[in-house]
């Protein structure tokens, strides 16, 4: 049987909703959206939970009502959410806000010791005693009506979060854990959305880019910033424009009389559409000087092997302080977390990575600085 629930299609349902929720101190929300096919998440529905009535709301309802938007960025409503990440994307690119106040249960229950990266249904299980199907987390959520098992899939995912949340706290205060690393942590996750398009660098995520010659990576960097910029205008997945190890090759081989080189595993509609863009790009490459052009260079695994013995320096520190706070050294700092900051110590980044909060510079931050740059 599905739990009762109000479903609201229009701003007009919506706007007494809203009116209730502004009181709450906290409201439990999930998201349900498409992407296969799309770069940018299309959101088909939102459902929240206020601790006491259940709501699935339509995304339409909410595109007109600008104190839904408050409540998201609001600072005295905390929205609790189960593996926030994605539903801060979709509601960021739906509703161009950030959410404020957030609480992932999953970054709580890692720094309670209850695993990295823990679905939802584990969480459940765990706090709840119940066992969910998870089943329908892929099913078509913009297809109308939604069957009764979409319903209470939907719905089960706010309702347990509440005791969940509620059975967290309860441990956070029997082990007197210091919030302020949670709270930290999950304002550094909804801030994410500021990096979504940060696109310059994207080259440095490409397997084997430290290979290349400085012609090369420059081809690489362009290439790979066009790539995010077409993915972004035609909303279609980034490998549905260009795969890595396509753009890798190209930016190996450039362009050689006004001819693209072969290149396998190259799809051929993929070649077909955007090979004219291409060959202008790489041909603009070729006639520029590229050698005051500055990039950041890729960090090849020699080099991490040298600092295998800094590394191992770093890591006991982190041990350290983890065994400190009693949590999993993985969740005060994990080992790509670590290689970021230690890219930024080096100067081999401008910026700290995300997640360095200010906590962990704080307690950890120069005396990591004092291995790799004096050590």
């Amino acid at each position: 049987m599905v739990p009762s629930f109000q479903w609201l299609t229009t701003s007009e349902s919506l706007k007494p909703a809203v009116e209730r929720w502004l009181s709450c101190s906290e409201l439990f929300i999930d998201t349900e959206f498409i992407r296969e096919k799309t770069f940018y998440p299309e959101l088909a529905l939102i459902q929240v939970f206020d601790g006491e009535q259940c709501y699935l709301i339509e995304p339409r309802a909410a595109d007109d009502d600008s104190k839904f938007c408050e409540i998201l960025t609001s600072s005295s409503i905390r929205k609790v959410f189960h593996s926030a990440s994605e539903d801060c994307e979709v509601l960021f690119r739906h509703f161009n806000v950030q959410i404020n106040h957030l609480w992932d249960t999953q970054v709580v229950a890692a720094f309670l010791g209850h695993g990295l990266s823990i679905g939802y249904s584990r969480l459940i299980e765990h706090y709840c005693q119940c066992v969910l199907d998870k089943g329908l987390s892929r099913s078509d959520w913009q297809k109308r009506p939604l069957s009764e098992e979409q319903i209470r899939y939907a719905l089960e995912d706010v309702t347990y979060l509440a005791e969940a949340y509620n059975k967290q706290k309860q441990e956070l205060d029997d082990k007197s854990f210091d919030i302020q690393w949670i709270l930290e942590e999950c304002e550094s996750l909804a801030q994410r959305i500021h990096e979504l398009d940060e696109i310059e660098l994207a080259y440095l995520d490409i397997k084997n880019a430290w290979k290349l010659n400085k012609k090369q990576l420059v081809r690489l960097q362009q290439l790979a910033q066009w790539r995010e910029s077409t993915a972004r205008e035609k909303n279609r997945p980034k490998t549905f424009v260009c795969r890595n190890e396509v753009l890798f090759s190209l930016a190996q081989k450039g362009c050689k009389d006004s001819h693209l080189p072969e290149v396998k595993g190259w799809h051929p509609a993929s070649r077909r559409k955007y090979q004219a863009a291409i060959l202008k790009l790489l041909q603009e490459i070729e006639e520029a000087d590229v050698k005051d052009i500055k990039l950041i260079q890729p960090l090849s695994p020699s080099f991490w092997q040298q600092q295998t013995h800094n590394m191992q320096l770093a890591r006991e520190l982190i041990d350290k302080k983890a065994n400190e706070l009693g949590i999993d050294p993985d969740v005060l700092c994990s080992k790509k977390l670590l290689r970021n900051y230690v890219k930024f110590c080096l100067g081999k980044r401008s910026t700290p990575p995300r997640g360095w909060t200010s906590l962990r510079e704080s307690s950890m931050g120069e005396s990591i600085k004092a291995i790799f740059v004096t050590g």
